[in-house]
């Protein structure tokens, strides 16, 4: 009996063995499946990329090296639109220098900008910039106090850089007015230049 429990064990262990066997030979069936229809497929898909990976490197690199030829030419239309309105803005000579300040206190009174108090001076000889010293003329700040809300000061601004005679804001401070937060103390230094 012993000996029949044995066999009976045995040949047990040998189908166990068999469907053992059965089981390896399925997975590498499809270990094998999966290499010949899936990753050959993935290696060859990647091996075709490559090509175009490099050519949208090139392409891409084009495109920059052409959007910096494109930036460089917005800046020299920028420069050179500097310099045409710098040449059709009016330099004022010196005996204009009354009707310079009636044109800030008309734009003034257009904007509901209210002057209190303005100063023409003219700059020390030592603080000249460069394109004072290559025309030869002379630069005159106006120091303004004025009143008025945020959006006149703007408005106010934008005539005056807008106006035929070229007049710039060189300085600025705004405080709030203690009696009405909805007005601004403003001190304002405008800076034109004269012929000598």
């Amino acid at each position: 009996m012993k000996k029949l429990n044995l066999l009976a064990a045995f040949s047990k262990l040998r189908l166990d063995n068999k469907k053992m066997l059965l089981v390896i030979i399925g997975c590498l069936f499809i270990i094998y499946l999966d290499y010949a229809l899936v990753i050959r497929l993935q290696f060859k898909a990647i091996k075709d990329l490559n090509p175009k990976i490099t050519k949208l490197k090139k392409d891409l690199s084009e495109l920059s090296s052409k959007l910096g030829g494109v930036q460089d030419l917005k800046t020299s239309q920028i420069e050179a639109n500097q310099k045409l309105f710098a040449k059709t803005k009016k330099i004022i000579f010196e005996a204009e220098i009354p009707s310079l300040l009636q044109l800030v206190s008309e734009l003034a009174n257009k904007n509901d900008v209210k002057i209190t108090q303005m100063k023409p001076v003219k700059e020390l000889p030592g603080k000249q910039d460069k394109y004072s010293q290559k025309v030869k003329f002379t630069p005159l700040l106006v120091s303004l106090e004025l009143t008025c809300d945020y959006h006149r000061l703007g408005y106010f601004i934008n005539a005056l850089e807008n106006a035929q005679t070229f007049i710039a804001v060189q300085e600025m401070r705004i405080v709030s007015e203690q009696k009405d937060y909805l007005k601004q103390k403003v001190n304002l230094v405008l800076r034109t230049y004269v012929k000598k």
